[in-house]
């Protein structure tokens, strides 16, 4: 539904900002991380969003980039962690830090994150460490490691929106990807194999 929203940067606290888009002052909740990224008050800024609809509310979450916006939805989909606990854990770690400590199985280090104890730090291993097992050895130090994360990373996201673009739900949608991509896969071939995993019979 929500994509981005570009503005004027005109508040600031310490676990969300304000921008002004056409005369509307929008609160949307960000990372440390997001937040340091941001330009000083007062500038034009473009934040990524993620709603999250209540009964009787919307919370907008804020991402400087669409793969910090991603990793975040990747967590939510856990079961027992909301979009406050996903918060903590991208103002604790960067994204490829998280990554990292998921596929190195380091439930100790996540559990530094502010409201992640240790076995929700276990918790979040189980479910993620198979969607990132083939950069179990992606380190910043190491030639083109990271550009293949992000490509793996961009092809995973890519896939997910296609079927967002049919009706699914992001989890289920996540979820669909998650058990059908490998490595060299195309994403004809993804949304081909979710599809048919999905429903033989077609949707």
């Amino acid at each position: 539904m929500f994509e981005y929203i570009k503005g004027n940067y005109e508040e600031q606290a310490s676990d969300y900002i304000v921008v002004d888009h056409q005369g509307m002052g929008y609160r949307i909740n960000v990372s440390a991380n997001t937040m340091s990224e941001l330009p000083k008050l007062h500038k034009e800024v473009k934040v990524y969003i993620h709603p999250a609809f209540k009964e009787d509310d919307v919370t907008l979450y804020g991402f400087s980039s669409k793969e910090e916006r991603e990793i975040f939805r990747t967590i939510i989909t856990i079961s027992g962690i909301g979009p406050k606990a996903a918060m903590g854990l991208l103002s604790q770690f960067t994204r490829d830090e998280l990554i990292r400590y998921i596929v190195n199985e380091d439930a100790k280090a996540i559990a530094r994150a502010p409201g992640i104890g240790q076995k929700t730090a276990n918790r979040i291993i189980l479910e993620l460490k198979d969607k990132y097992k083939n950069f179990a050895f992606a380190d910043s130090a190491e030639p083109g490691a990271i550009e293949n994360l992000r490509e793996a990373d961009n092809l995973f996201n890519e896939a997910v929106n296609g079927l967002l673009g049919l009706g699914y739900g992001y989890a289920e949608a996540s979820d669909l990807v998650e058990k059908i991509i490998q490595p060299g896969m195309s994403i004809e071939d993804i949304l081909k194999n979710a599809l048919m995993s999905a429903n033989p019979l077609g949707r």
